[in-house]
């Protein structure tokens, strides 16, 4: 029997890139996914088989993949590469998004029609190519990244926390239609991590509202940022025989931002 297979969107940078070398360092194939270069991303593969143990013998398969998940024919077009090249996807990990702090009643129609497209539309054509495959063998792991800001109202960014909203609803949804069949489904909420989306926070601009946050912040840790690794290592865990009594679940990772009124 082979290595499981994971495939994971978004895996240019942030959360999920860190996402797909940590499930190559737990045994995992993976597939890269992203709307870069096809160059890029079998760079980025490479560079994940290079920084494994070499005692791992045969090591992983690690490839990348260039698509953009709002396009229904080019999710299509990957479905087929990645099952050609690859094969059934073990655990198929729908991270990739976009962010903007624009606010509902105002943010311009063509960005909130990229927001819905890429967030939301993204993670259920993936699933719609990818799941038949899974269902087909009985078994799978669908896991998706979503946002604290979906589940709560963000004036911040209301059109990004009304994709990310959706974003649990897809995972729930799912998870009383597919746990019948074998698929396993739950998703993460993360709050902020320190990754290039959230680069125009960490500046002083940024830092001064954030000081401001922390006030009320109730983390152990006093860190607004978290790190991806602390995304990923809740991935593996969804993946693992170890969470194997959740199911529909929607996992905050926020250091406890969430549990503060108001935010």
């Amino acid at each position: 029997m082979g290595r499981p297979l994971a495939l994971v969107t978004g895996a240019s940078s942030g959360i999920g890139l860190d996402l797909a070398g940590a499930f190559a360092r737990a045994g995992y194939d993976v597939a890269l996914v992203a709307n870069t270069p096809l160059a890029r991303q079998r760079e980025l593969a490479a560079g994940i088989v290079a920084s494994l143990d070499a005692s791992t013998v045969p090591a992983p398969r690690v490839a990348g993949y260039e698509c953009d998940v709002a396009d229904a024919a080019s999710v299509a077009r990957l479905a087929q590469a990645v099952h050609d090249e690859l094969g059934t996807v073990d655990v198929l990990v729908n991270n990739a998004g976009i962010w903007t702090t624009t606010t509902l009643g105002v943010t311009p129609l063509a960005e909130f029609d990229r927001l819905v497209d890429v967030n939301l539309r993204g993670p259920y054509y993936v699933c719609h190519h990818f799941l038949p495959p899974m269902l087909a063998r009985g078994r799978g792991n669908l896991i998706f990244v979503g946002s604290v800001s979906g589940l709560a109202g963000d004036p911040h960014s209301a059109a990004y926390s009304a994709t990310k909203a959706g974003v649990a609803m897809l995972a729930r949804t799912f998870a009383a239609t597919l746990g019948p069949q074998g698929i396993r489904v739950n998703a993460i909420a993360p709050g902020a991590v320190a990754t290039p989306l959230t680069a125009g926070l960490r500046t002083p601009e940024g830092s001064a509202a954030i000081e401001a946050m922390m006030k009320s912040h109730p983390s152990p840790t006093r860190r607004f940022f978290m790190e991806p690794s602390e995304i990923s290592s809740l991935a593996l865990f969804l993946a693992s025989d170890a969470s194997s009594a959740l199911h529909g679940a929607v996992l905050v990772a926020d250091q406890g931002l969430s549990a503060t009124l108001p935010r």
